[in-house]
């Protein structure tokens, strides 16, 4: 049971990857935190870079990765939007889009998936 557990993380692996070859743990974890929230109470780049362990301009690149444009102003991935907080201007709200929500449900399929 634990290799049918580890095919299954291989395969999320694989998920990222097909989105970039060469995609970093933190930038996977910048999706994922997000994912793992109430989408009625956003997580922010802060709270994004202290729950990866990582600066939070690392964080805010990462989670750029997969917003629409890139910080390169090259196409990101679509699945992460940031927006200013109304409340704290200085802190950008992360939510999925809907191709997000659409990616997240693919990884969740994986990992729920019985072989």
């Amino acid at each position: 049971q634990t290799m049918d557990e580890l095919k299954k993380l291989v395969l999320v692996l694989k998920a990222f990857q097909d989105l970039d070859p060469e995609m970093q743990i933190p930038t996977m974890l910048s999706y994922l935190y997000p994912c793992m929230q109430n989408p009625n109470k956003p997580l922010t780049i802060k709270q994004v870079a202290m729950k990866s362990g990582v600066k939070q301009s690392s964080a805010s690149r990462n989670v750029m990765a997969f917003t629409e444009v890139s910080r390169h102003r090259k196409d990101g991935h679509g699945l992460l939007k940031t927006e200013e907080n109304p409340m704290f201007r200085t802190e950008k709200l992360i939510t999925l889009t809907d191709d997000g929500e659409n990616f997240k449900n693919k990884l969740i399929e994986i990992l729920e998936k019985n072989e």
